[in-house]
């Protein structure tokens, strides 16, 4: 299809931006149309979360065995079906006439999203070497902000204007389009193939440097979701704020995290990935309980893009020292033996799985931060549950310190990738 080896390259790059962009544009649509249909429908308040929580749910039993399929049968043959399921999936959505299967198209939206996101995080690990994937994954991110931030504005808007069905049909057109690129698209094939994998996959989840990137993982999700439920409250409480008001606060964290995530990418790319870890865990500690605690809102919208900024600082380099630490297992493991590679080069490694893990370690934060905070905040208050998150942080900082053992890389000899495409 493609007879330029980088523009193909690029054009993959540009399709996994596009697939997890629009998976996170569905995620955020939702927010500002739903209570409403549901509220036609009866729906109670506990219904109401169901329906939201089904998506993690997806997400979270999807996670791994999405990213294990990656590295036994490939990256298009599982991101593939994840869109063209997240497409089916949204249609069922915009025609489910009730609770259960609004729920059962939520589910099946999560699984489709553990696919998408397990294949497109594993082919940019595999399409990169590691002096390049700080800035890759910083970009993947920064698509993945873009539509977190304008999912719920183009929800609300085509919702007022346009019905209830047109921003889910719009977005499965959109889906459906892009599903039918990626089947034309010439993916890469995987290099991880047989042999004893098995082996190789208990290595990967007993290695240090992958069970601290799956860490700092859990305590950036923990925190996004301790914030979203409680900040609101609080937020009313102390400053009478409408939820307009709370919908800016929260797009000015969301924007100040989205722009920074290629700078810190690039940045661990020179620098290493260690010392932009262990700075932005440390620096979160330092501004999260102050949220709870702003005198004025002028001073807790600075908090709160503050906020956005350092916490940018440990997930952008999180996703790219996870694929460096699987690289480094999988080529241990191919010079003992216990892995067969189909193609012996520096990005072979199981990339697939160690992102359905990273899928699977995201979700528990999402789940794990809304259910503890609330605890402590209605036996507490806010602020001691923000300072329990800073201590949380600071423990996973410290074992950062303490534990992650880094190997700088050598400058690369070439700014392009050694990932041949080929057709699956």
């Amino acid at each position: 299809m493609f007879n330029n080896k980088a523009f193909s390259i690029n054009y993959i790059f540009l399709l996994i931006n596009l697939a997890i962009y629009l998976d996170t544009l569905l995620y955020g649509i939702i927010v500002p149309v739903v209570p409403y249909y549901a509220g036609r429908l009866g729906a109670s308040p506990g219904e109401l979360g169901v329906i939201f929580a089904a998506y993690a749910a997806g997400l979270l039993l999807a996670g791994v065995p999405a990213g294990m399929a990656c590295d036994r049968y490939g990256y298009k043959p599982v991101l593939l079906p994840g869109m063209i399921g997240l497409t089916l999936s949204t249609v069922l959505f915009a025609f489910s006439g009730g609770v259960f299967m609004l729920s059962v198209s939520r589910l099946l939206q999560g699984i489709s999203s553990a696919a998408t996101w397990s294949a497109g995080l594993a082919l940019v690990a595999s399409l990169y070497p590691a002096q390049m994937r700080g800035q890759k994954m910083g970009l993947v991110m920064t698509s993945t902000g873009l539509g977190t931030i304008s999912g719920p504005v183009l929800g609300g808007m085509l919702y007022q204007y346009a019905g209830y069905l047109f921003p889910f049909l719009l977005t499965a057109v959109a889906g459906a389009v892009l599903s039918v690129l990626l089947w034309r698209c010439p993916l890469p094939e995987n290099n991880t193939a047989t042999g004893k994998g098995q082996q190789t996959e208990l290595k990967m989840l007993r290695n240090r440097n992958i069970f601290w990137s799956v860490a700092v993982t859990v305590a950036g999700s923990f925190g996004f979701g301790m914030l979203e439920p409680l900040l609101p409250l609080d937020l009313n409480h102390r400053f009478g704020l409408t939820s307009a008001g709370t919908g800016l606060l929260f797009g000015a964290l969301s924007m100040a995290f989205t722009l920074c995530q290629p700078v810190f990418g690039y940045l661990s790319d020179r620098l290493g990935r260690k010392p932009l870890v262990t700075g932005g865990l440390l620096a979160t500690a330092l501004t999260a309980p102050w949220l709870g605690r702003a005198p004025t809102l002028e001073a807790e919208a600075l908090l709160l893009a503050l906020y956005g900024t350092v916490s940018g600082a440990s997930s952008a380099t999180a996703l790219p020292l996870l694929a460096d630490s699987t690289e480094a297992v999988c080529l241990a493991g191919a010079n003992t033996g216990s892995l067969k590679m189909k193609a012996a080069h520096p990005n072979s490694g199981m990339y697939g799985t160690a992102y359905g893990i990273f899928n699977t370690a995201y979700s528990l934060g999402l789940v794990a931060g809304p259910l503890i905070g609330a605890l402590i905040a209605g036996r507490w208050n806010l602020t001691t549950a923000l300072t329990f998150y800073s201590l949380l942080l600071g423990i996973t900082a410290l074992g950062v310190i303490l534990q992650l053992k880094e190997k700088r890389q050598k400058k690369a000899a070439v700014s392009r990738p050694a990932t041949r495409p080929g057709r699956k």
